[in-house]
């Protein structure tokens, strides 16, 4: 299969990589090309500002969550696209300082696609070039076939930075000047996402011309074109094929869509289609009553904390889910979702505001990162979604902690590693919620899981 392909990899974080990435996206589809952006590891973010760039769902690289199946992802997306993958923190950062597991240097040789390195070229000049000797060599099997100096200075600096590396054998695809105006806004949990506020009018514009002036987009596309064909996997997560019989009665699935719970992995959403779950969008901060007739709810996690106002003063939407819970029918609920379905949020001003009461527990924002990482789980009941002991690889962030009155029916016990680390979330009746974000898309069993375990039903 011919997939031209690139890498957008960094030296470090905060090194411009979705700024970038996002403009190379946009100057691409520019020209004609039909491009499919891509971002490594657990991000829900930086994929909404790659999707506002070529008008197609972004989707998520990572080793941990989707196991095997993330080549099924990649190929059955990026067929008939060119594939441009956001790389996450330094090229080699990965799950440990060894062996690199996970990290964009991994997924790169994965799907042996070529990488433009992004380097930080404040305050250098011949010293960039002994940093990209070290990533060029580093690791062997990693093509590196360009790179990209960001925040240059001067034309001076320009030309002593093309000087520096021409001695290597590492292509110099594009100098971008400082642009301090063309950084995107973040806060707690990082960069603010396209699907809760939109690009500021002209940014992706402007974006898309600074790139198009000042990366060779020709050398870009010959990097790209110069990608080995790719031995895409034999099975399909995605069946091709119209749904069978069996499953054209679908089980309507409410999903909580706004500002304040948008974060979703695309491909677990197509996937659930083809599971038998007819997803049906509704907002908890605008909608006064739930979509009729559905089988399950699905919350999933985003910024409760920020609309907790308008959430609270919702009282219809909310005793609309109550009377939904007493269904017994299955709501499954992530992090902003876990939270929401608790008796009280309190904001960072320490303001408490009342929320569904479906979980007897309170949750409270904090000043400091209160977990994140990847995180093994594994089912301490028999649920919608598996049986007792089931393990799932999932990923936690978040800067808020919760408090239970009593010990509660937890969903799972945690491993960091091979560590146990503690009993989270809930799993009691009809709910399963917990900090833990998971891909259904490395796990398409527990959609299947939860189809079966409601087989015959059809709304009420």
């Amino acid at each position: 299969m011919h997939i031209p392909r690139i890498v957008i990899a960094g030296t470090h974080s905060s090194v411009g990589k979705t700024t970038i990435a996002t403009g190379l996206m946009a100057a691409l589809k520019l020209r004609g090309r039909s491009v499919q952006g891509y971002k490594v590891g657990p991000d829900y973010i930086d994929p909404s500002y790659h999707t506002a760039a070529t008008g197609q769902p972004s989707r998520n690289l990572d080793r941990w969550l989707l196991g095997s199946y993330l080549n099924s992802v990649f190929s059955q997306s990026a067929e008939g696209n060119w594939a441009v993958i956001e790389g996450v923190m330094g090229m080699f950062d990965g799950m440990s300082g060894t062996s690199g597991f996970g990290s964009t240097a991994d997924i790169a040789k994965e799907l042996q696609a070529p990488v433009i390195l992004i380097v930080d070229a404040s305050s250098m000049a011949r010293s960039a070039a002994a940093l990209i000797h070290g990533f060029k060599t580093f690791d062997p099997d990693v093509n590196l076939a360009g790179v990209i100096f960001n925040r240059v200075k001067s034309a001076m600096q320009e030309k002593m930075l093309e000087e520096a590396v021409r001695e290597l054998d590492v292509e110099v695809v594009g100098n971008i000047p400082r642009e301090v105006n063309l950084q995107l806004s973040e806060r707690h949990l990082g960069l603010i996402p396209v699907g809760e506020q939109l690009l500021e009018k002209g940014y992706l514009h402007d974006l898309t011309d600074l790139v198009s002036r000042h990366v060779d987009l020709e050398k870009v596309e010959r990097i790209m074109e110069q990608a080995p064909a790719y031995a895409a996997p034999e099975s399909k997560l995605w069946p091709s094929t119209k749904p069978p019989e069996s499953m054209k009665k679908k089980l309507r699935i409410g999903i909580a869509w706004d500002e304040a719970f948008l974060f979703y992995y695309h491909d677990a959403l197509n996937l659930a289609g083809t599971k038998g779950l007819e997803l049906i969008p509704f907002s908890p901060l605008h909608d006064r009553e739930l979509p009729p007739a559905l089988d399950g709810l699905w919350l999933g996690g985003g910024f409760p904390e920020l609309h907790l106002d308008k959430l609270a003063e919702n009282q219809n939407i909310m005793e609309s889910i109550r009377q939904f819970a007493r269904s017994e029918k299955p709501i499954y609920a992530e992090c902003g979702g876990y939270m929401y379905l608790g008796e009280a949020i309190t904001d960072f001003n320490s303001h408490s505001y009342p929320v569904t009461g479906l979980i007897p527990m309170t949750a409270e924002m904090t000043s400091r990162l209160q977990n994140m990482g990847y995180r093994q789980g594994i089912f301490q009941t028999t649920n919608f979604l598996g049986p007792k002991g089931t393990v799932v690889h999932g990923h936690e962030f978040h800067y808020s902690q919760v408090t239970y009155k009593n010990n509660p029916p937890y969903a799972y016990q945690l491993f960091r590693g091979d560590t146990p680390d503690r009993l989270e979330g809930y799993a009691c009746h009809n709910v399963v919620a917990s900090y833990l974000h998971l891909h259904f898309s490395g796990y398409p069993e527990l959609l299947e899981h939860w189809a079966a375990s409601q087989s015959g039903g059809s709304g009420s």
